[in-house]
């Protein structure tokens, strides 16, 4: 008859390399998890980019359809630089005067100036006013200037000789329009 034993020596060797190995086993696992983490935020990140990227081509087409960036070329047509200025002086001229239908004429004059402006470049409406709303506010920094400028020539417009306007008023108005045009390079 044959005699089995159990060997616990061995038992214990195997015992004893696992716990000398359990470290190794331990940091492989952690770099294993820090590997799929760093790959998580990796693939994050550039799906960010990535749809950004595609955010902004659709951006640049936007705007490009509307026209946004064709502001020298609508002022072109519209003579040449010295022509505008001459224009805007005559409007200011108007300024000099005592008589409050030059200054209301001076506004209106004005406000067509703006007017054929935002055609030119391309703003959709059948009058300023809604040429106005179609403006972002991040495209324009005179644009609240405007809007309060537009609300007098429409008061003068509506109301007539019975609108009662202050030289100071006149100036205000003509000097929001002024800024406008300058940031749009009319004048």
């Amino acid at each position: 008859m044959e005699i089995k034993y159990l060997n616990l020596e061995y038992f214990y060797n195997e015992a004893m390399l696992f716990l000398k190995s359990l470290p190794e086993r331990i940091m492989e696992s952690w770099l294993w998890a820090l590997l799929v983490i760093w790959k998580s935020i990796y693939l994050y990140v550039s799906a960010v980019v990535f749809f950004g990227i595609i955010f902004l081509i659709f951006k640049i087409a936007y705007l490009k359809r509307k026209n946004i960036n064709t502001y020298a070329a609508a002022l072109l047509e519209d003579g040449i630089p010295e022509d505008r200025l001459a224009r805007w002086e005559e409007i200011r001229s108007h300024m000099d005067s005592e008589n409050s239908a030059e200054w209301k004429m001076a506004i209106i004059e004005a406000d067509l100036i703006m007017d054929d402006i935002l055609k030119k470049i391309g703003y959709n409406g059948d009058s300023i006013g809604e040429r106005l709303k179609n403006i972002e506010p991040s495209d324009f920094d005179n644009l609240k200037n405007v809007w309060d400028a537009h609300k007098v020539r429409n008061r003068i417009a509506h109301e007539g000789m019975q609108f009662k306007l202050s030289k100071e008023e006149a100036i205000e108005v003509i000097d929001k329009y002024e800024k406008a045009l300058k940031e749009l390079k009319y004048i």
